[in-house]
């Protein structure tokens, strides 16, 4: 199977991609930093890395990447530090979230592409009148 990752380089997103290249499936990631990925993993013949943030791709770059993908996968987070937490970018996973569905959409898949969110979204802060 092939697979897209973004978050690949946080403890969620590192091990999913170690298990799924483990496995023998094909992983796309989408890193700012591949260095932090492990050696093995970064030299591993069923990886590709895509260097950017993943909000700096364009709405045709991203729908390529998602393209015969049979699941993407967002571990994405913030750091757990106050600047982490509550700097920029505020909306990192909801807007990713929006613009891989809508990528996965702009493909019109035959078959249906599963999104697979692994992170703490569904947390606010009730102190901020901020819709999720």
């Amino acid at each position: 199977m092939n697979y897209l990752i973004v978050g690949a380089t946080g403890a969620t997103g590192r091990l999913l991609t170690e298990q799924l290249l483990e496995r023998g499936h094909f992983v796309k990631v989408v890193v700012r930093s591949p260095e932090k990925l492990p050696e093995a993993v970064r030299n591993h013949a069923n990886l590709t890395i895509i260097h950017t943030a993943v909000l700096d791709l364009s709405d045709a770059e991203m729908a390529q990447h998602v393209r015969e993908c049979d699941a993407v996968a967002s571990c994405l987070g913030h750091n757990v530090t106050f600047k982490g937490m509550y700097g920029h970018p505020r909306k990192l996973v909801t807007d990713a979230t929006r613009r891989l569905c809508q990528a996965i959409r702009a493909n019109n898949p035959d078959k249906a592409t599963k999104f697979v969110l692994m992170n703490t979204v569904g947390n606010s802060n009730r102190d901020l009148n901020e819709p999720l």
